[in-house]
This record gives C-alpha cells, structure tokens and sequence, in this order.
C-alpha cells in the first residue's frame, strides 16, 4: 500500500471550449477551461504542445508570460495574444 497524504480531493463542473484557429502563419488549437477554482482565470490548454497555464487579461500583456508558458517565440506570442484577447 502506497504511503501518501490527500490534502484535497474536490470534483467541480467546468465548462470547456475547444477552439483552432490561424493566427499570421500559425495554427494553434486550444481548450479553454473556465472553473470556480481558477477565480476569474481561464487555463488554456494547447493540445498540440501539450502545455497549459493560467490566464487572465492582465497576465496575457505580461512580457514573455506566454512565451514561456507555451515555450514560443515572440513573434508567435504576439500573434496569440492579440487572438487570445477576444477568445478569453
């Protein structure tokens, strides 16, 4: 028997969008989770790379926020946030 504590084991509904989309010469296909335990941030899924991270407005204009998130270059990011602005 495994020995390991829970601190927390919650089951919630959430809702969920999947969008693909063409952003400049890229495409990016995403999920969008919105939950109550993401407060007012949706998590944003990209089912290519497999990478995830929580977003809002404000953490969308953050300098090199998405491009760590989802490990891209600057020009990419920039094309994704100016589309993520309006999906979010």
């Amino acid at each position: 028997m495994a020995n390991y504590q829970i601190f927390k084991d919650e089951t919630e509904n959430t809702t969920t969008r999947f969008v693909v989309f063409s952003a400049g010469s890229s495409r990016f296909e995403f999920a969008f989770l919105h939950a109550d335990q993401f407060a007012d941030k949706t998590m944003l899924l990209d089912l290519e790379s497999k990478r995830l991270g929580l977003v809002d407005h404000q953490t969308l204009d953050e300098p090199g926020r998405l491009e760590h998130i989802f490990q891209m270059n600057e020009i990419d990011a920039e094309q994704l946030r100016a589309c993520l602005h309006d999906l979010i």
